[in-house]
This record gives C-alpha cells, sequence and structure tokens, in this order.
C-alpha cells in the first residue's frame, strides 16, 4: 500500500486539476463564445470525434513509425561509432573535435538546411530524430567501452584473439548496459524532436495535429494532440526503463 500511496496522491491531484479547470473556464459556453482555453469536457468532446474520424490513431501511428524509423537509424550507427571509437582511442581523437563541434547543435537548427537538400516529406523529420538520438547514444558507447576491465582485453590480446572475437565477446557486452541507458536517453530526446519535425510541412503525425488545429484555431484540437504527445512519450519512458531494469537484473545475475 506504501508503494501505491504517492501514485493516487498523483491521480488524486490530477483529478482536482481537471475539476479545477472546468469550474475556471466556466462551463461549455465560455470557450464557444472565444474563451482562450477550452475546458476538459470539450476536450474529450473533441478527443471522441477525433477518435470516431479516425484522425487520432492515424496521427499516432505515423508519429510511432517515425519515430521507430530514426531512432533505429540513430541508435544503430552511433552503437557502431562507439564500439569503434571506443576501442581504438586514437580514431576517437582524430573525430573528437567534430563531435564536439556538431554535439551542440539542436536539431531544430537544421530544419533550413534540411528543407533546402531534402524537401518537405518524411525524410526531414526522420534527420531530426536520428541526430537526435546519435550523440547521446555515441557518447554513452564510448563511455561503456572505456570501463570495460583493460585485463580482459590484454588476456585477449595475449591469446591472439581475433578482432572481431574480441567484439563480440568482451567489448559489445561490456558495453550493452551504457548502450541501454543511451537509447533510453535518446528515445525521449528524439519524441520531443520529433514533433518539431513533423511541424516541417508533413501532412500527418501529432506535430501536424497541432499545426492544423492551430490553423483551424482549434485550440481543443491542439490540446488533445498535446496530451497524447504526453501520453505517449511517459509509456516511451516506462517502456525504456523496464528495459533497462531487465538488463541490469541479468548482468547482475550474470556477475
Amino acid at each position: 500500500m506504501k508503494k501505491q500511496f504517492p501514485h493516487l496522491i498523483s491521480l488524486g491531484l490530477l483529478i482536482l486539476l481537471l475539476v479545477y479547470w472546468q469550474f475556471l473556464s466556466n462551463a461549455k459556453e465560455s470557450f464557444e463564445l472565444g474563451g482562450a482555453i477550452p475546458p476538459p469536457s470539450i476536450i474529450w468532446e473533441c478527443f471522441l470525434e477525433l477518435t470516431k474520424e479516425g484522425r487520432l490513431q492515424a496521427s499516432i501511428i505515423d508519429s510511432l513509425w517515425r519515430f521507430g524509423i530514426g531512432l533505429f537509424l540513430g541508435g544503430f550507427l552511433a552503437i557502431i561509432l562507439g564500439l569503434f571509437f571506443g576501442r581504438f582511442k586514437i580514431i576517437h581523437n582524430v573525430f573528437e573535435p567534430f563531435i564536439q563541434l556538431f554535439r551542440p547543435i539542436s536539431p531544430i537548427a537544421w530544419l533550413p538546411i534540411i528543407v533546402f537538400l531534402l524537401g518537405i516529406g518524411e525524410w526531414g523529420a526522420i534527420f531530426v530524430i536520428v541526430y537526435a538520438v546519435f550523440f547521446p547514444v555515441l557518447l554513452l558507447t564510448i563511455t561503456g567501452v572505456r570501463e570495460i576491465n583493460a585485463t580482459l582485453l590484454l588476456m585477449a590480446e595475449n591469446f591472439n584473439a581475433k578482432e572481431m572475437l574480441i567484439f563480440r565477446k568482451i567489448i559489445l557486452p561490456g558495453a550493452f548496459l551504457h548502450i541501454a541507458s543511451g537509447l533510453k536517453l535518446a528515445a525521449s530526446i528524439a519524441w520531443i524532436h520529433l514533433v518539431a519535425g513533423e511541424m516541417l510541412g508533413i501532412q500527418s503525425g501529432l506535430g501536424y495535429l497541432i499545426i492544423d488545429g492551430r490553423n483551424l484555431m482549434r485550440m481543443d484540437m491542439v490540446i488533445v494532440a498535446m496530451i497524447w504527445i504526453g501520453i505517449l512519450g511517459l509509456c516511451i519512458t516506462i517502456v525504456f526503463s523496464f528495459i533497462e531494469k531487465c538488463i541490469r537484473k541479468f548482468l547482475g545475475e550474470r556477475q
């Protein structure tokens, strides 16, 4: 019961917030007459409307598809390079200035260049996600490789083990926990930047739903999309936290 108590308090606070919000909006008519923020009752009606039309489901599927593609491409490239840079420090030192130069640049800052090079479409939004994912996973993968017990690598080299075998049996398992942590962090970052990418003229997704609601002056539609962005972002965090927890437990049992 003690473990559930904080969750019950959170639920109670949420209910109080919704009740206060509805009361503050002074009933449904205030929004229809030009109120800036719609009450929860109007937002619920908009949610039912978008669900009945299938727009909300389609937007969620499109956003999750772009998120999955971007996370896979950015994560895969970052893991491969991270393992390589972590293993060969000299090569990493060559590319370190470029990593530190491009890492602080927000993916959003690339949007004008993306439009110029790739045009308005799917790959522009996916590029934003790939760029957002790449650096957190890369840096944590490099850190994971560097923290591997040097004695294990020295023993493998003394037995003339091939480099590919060292990667498979020592480096990848040793850096696996850091890779999982990097993907967990990158997933949250990618979901945040996905919405900005979808505002880049794409005609689907939750980001586009926000833009469409703004153009139609449907603040209820905007808030519905925002709520679902938050819900799905929370679900993504929970899923990756669970995966990381399972990996920690598995590695702990092995040790």
